[in-house]
């Protein structure tokens, strides 16, 4: 039967002898189309042809798999098609192999986590990025294969999330490191993260506290402390938060072997920034001073179970302090204005250098401190003001002194 044309029927299938070596018995009702039998024995049918070229072009074979003849034949007339069309069969079989064993959104991501979050970002960030990559990107795009995501998949997912447009920045920032390292493992080419696409500026926090909202507030927690709606190591944080402008994991995370009250310094050995140093002021040091230590509890704010204090449980005491001093829960009125409320007074001190400053605050950011560097309605009004005086003083100086400042000609 070697080397013979015949039409491949399931007799002919039966029949098929092996040789010494491997040798194809070819269709006559479809040209290409054989089946291939091996020295072992094992047949199988395929669909050999010829690259663009002439006699000089490449030959392809495409293995078959199929149970009946019949079901290899029309198999072998949708290669032919593919051929003919002027594709290449084989390589978009091997082409559909390598993308199903390609790895999905979702299962890069759990990479990600597991590579990347887990072991390089602090635990608030890394349980951040968790919650937006399970809330947010699984859902919506975990399925597509890796290598399929593209630009206009982010962009739509990015449209969708418009009416929270920090939170929809903040995920597309996280899906765009996930895939600058899906870069570096080769599961998609150089250059090619999705995530660059323009995203809409986040708007600049105006909110401030006044003087008069911080006294309040200030005047609020120790009513509440007072009579025992706010615990007292919740209190004790609020306070420390106004008088240190630290972050409020900071606080939570205070032990009291960061506190050295002969030095008059506070040190955490690891916090968002590195290595942080507070110093103890006359508004810290009392509140140190005259908090209970609590044997065997290493925390200076612990949790009404003697644990690390939660940021959560100290937002919530913030909230009941606003609400009975009346302060508007409004325009990013959040435990985190406090320290903007801090840095503000901080950074609008002129008899302090910009360095010692930066260091006051806990900024290594020059980029980071200008965003905190907020000036109240007041301050503006006082510069305006005193820049309008100066401005007419100029102008009466020189016309007392009878100078005339000729303006160019129009041109028109």
């Amino acid at each position: 039967m070697q080397n013979q044309k015949v039409k491949i029927t399931k007799s002919v299938v039966a029949a098929a002898k092996p040789g010494a070596r491997e040798f194809i018995v070819w269709d006559t009702a479809l040209p290409g189309f054989g089946l291939r039998v091996r020295p072992s024995g094992a047949t199988s049918y395929v669909f050999v042809y010829r690259l663009p070229g002439g006699r000089a072009g490449k030959v392809r074979k495409a293995t078959i798999t199929a149970s009946t003849p019949d079901q290899a034949r029309a198999k072998a007339k949708a290669l032919a098609a593919v051929h003919h069309g002027g594709g290449d069969p084989a390589e978009q079989k091997a082409a559909a192999r390598r993308k199903a064993a390609e790895p999905t959104v979702a299962e890069v991501l759990d990479r990600f986590i597991a590579e990347h979050v887990d072991r390089n970002l602090k635990p608030k960030t890394a349980e951040d990025y968790r919650r937006i990559i399970e809330r947010i990107w699984k859902p919506r795009l975990g399925v597509m294969a890796i290598g399929d995501l593209a630009t206009k998949d982010v962009a739509e997912a990015y449209q969708a999330m418009r009416k929270t447009p920090t939170q929809a920045t903040l995920a597309v920032r996280v899906l765009s490191s996930a895939m600058s390292l899906a870069e570096e493992w080769g599961l998609r080419p150089a250059g090619s993260n999705p995530c660059r696409i323009r995203l809409k500026g986040s708007r600049r926090r105006e909110r401030l506290f006044t003087a008069s909202e911080v006294h309040r507030l200030l005047q609020a927690i120790d009513a509440l402390e007072s009579d025992g709606s706010l615990k007292i190591s919740v209190a004790r944080g609020l306070r420390l938060l106004f008088a240190t402008g630290c972050r409020a994991g900071e606080i939570t995370a205070l032990e009291w072997q960061y506190v050295d009250l002969e030095e008059g310094v506070m040190r955490w050995p690891d916090t968002k920034t590195g290595i942080l140093e507070k110093p103890i002021t006359s508004e810290v040091r009392p509140l140190l001073e005259n908090a209970d230590r609590i044997v065997g509890v290493p925390w200076v704010c612990p949790s009404p179970t003697l644990r690390m204090m939660r940021v959560e449980t100290l937002e919530a005491g913030f909230e009941r302090v606003m609400a009975a001093a009346d302060v508007p829960a409004n325009e990013n009125a959040t435990l985190h204005l406090i320290r903007h409320w801090f840095a503000s007074k901080v950074y609008s001190d002129k008899s302090i250098p910009l360095p010692l400053q930066m260091r006051i605050v806990g900024h290594t950011s020059t980029a980071t401190a200008m965003r905190y560097a907020h000036a109240t309605r007041e301050e503006v009004q006082e510069a305006a003001r005193g820049a309008a005086e100066r401005r007419t003083k100029a102008i009466r100086d020189a016309a007392s002194r009878g100078t005339v400042v000729h303006l160019p000609r129009e041109v028109g």
